[in-house]
């Protein structure tokens, strides 16, 4: 039986990311509504009405799933104004507490103030609570072969362990730099030495195969997030370039879909594939997306939301059809 509410206890946003995926799916829920809240922020009413609208999602055949991150920042009153709404498990809805504070040694951070609820005790009595200190080197390498067996991918000698070494312990951006390394071999099947050089480098992805990515769902989008959580999570540095190039893409598209293909110098094979995608998308799409892009500057210049926070908006806001 699916628990109504989630503990995960670890440093790593991506492995937090990547367990709800797949606690999610195992359960039936991967299709449900995902809507993501910052414990550093007062937690707006649309968080709270969710908890109190029993059944009602279930009855419009919907579910719904509330990921707080930060959770270990989560305020005392706010704690206690949750225990009764936790109270009673709800059939279309399912809260994921991120506790993402640095452990000390081998000692999870659970803040005094939350494993003093009631509903935190009830979880980790019960098993609703995920704990893990992050990547190690050994994990890493682990997940590193796996990664490549799952791809059918191989390694000329001595790569695999240089791989590993270059790789940083931190998820999202070691995922990063692996997806990068895919996104260069291509339909190569073999990571040769000279393929690492791309690794480590601050490089703005491609942000043409980044839109027809999230646009077309032809790649997981769950790698993207972990691309653009690498990028996002040096800071606005390396962001706003990023966005620039996703404006200077949709410009692209606007003049291939109004048939200006004279207007545009690239390679015939490459304008054809951006033509192709932009009459797909059509008016109606193309003036979308520009509006999320435009939005997302906004909010980076603004400071209304952060790095990370403006990829969770582009990412889960692109893919929607």
């Amino acid at each position: 039986m699916r628990p109504p509410f989630f503990f995960c206890v670890c440093p790593d946003v991506w492995l937090i990311q990547e367990r709800i995926r797949e606690l999610t799916t195992a359960s039936g829920c991967g299709e449900w509504t995902r809507q993501t809240f910052w414990a550093d922020e007062p937690l707006d009413a649309s968080f709270w009405t969710a908890l109190t609208m029993t059944g009602l999602l279930s009855v419009l055949g919907a579910g719904r799933i509330l990921v707080i991150r930060r959770a270990h920042q989560l305020p005392v009153k706010t704690l206690g104004d949750m225990e009764p709404l936790l109270r009673t498990a709800k059939p279309d809805l399912w809260v994921f507490f991120c506790l993402e504070g640095e452990w000390k040694g081998n000692t999870p951070a659970v803040p005094a103030t939350i494993s003093k609820q009631p509903y935190f005790k009830a979880a980790k009595s019960r098993g609703w609570l995920w704990q893990s200190p992050g990547y190690s080197e050994r994990t890493l390498k682990d997940f590193v072969r796996q990664w490549a067996k799952k791809r059918k991918i191989g390694f000329a000698p001595g790569v695999e362990a240089a791989l590993v070494d270059v790789l940083p312990l931190d998820g999202a951006r070691m995922r990063g730099e692996l997806d990068k390394l895919e996104l260069l071999l291509g339909e190569r099947r073999r990571v040769a030495a000279e393929d690492l050089g791309l690794l480590g480098g601050e490089r703005v992805m491609n942000s043409f195969a980044f839109l027809k990515a999230v646009l077309t769902s032809s790649m997981d989008l769950t790698a993207w997030r972990t691309v653009f959580a690498d990028q996002a999570s040096t800071g606005s540095g390396m962001l706003m370039p990023f966005l620039g190039l996703l404006q200077r893409e949709v410009r692209i598209l606007w003049q291939l879909s109004a048939g200006e293909e004279h207007k545009v110098s690239l390679p015939p094979a490459i304008k054809h594939e951006k033509k192709r995608l932009a009459l797909e998308l059509g008016e109606k799409g193309l003036t979308r997306i520009g509006d999320l892009v435009f939005a997302a500057e906004h909010d980076l210049k603004t400071g209304r939301r952060k790095a990370d926070q403006i990829m969770e908006f582009l990412v889960a806001n692109l893919a929607r059809r």
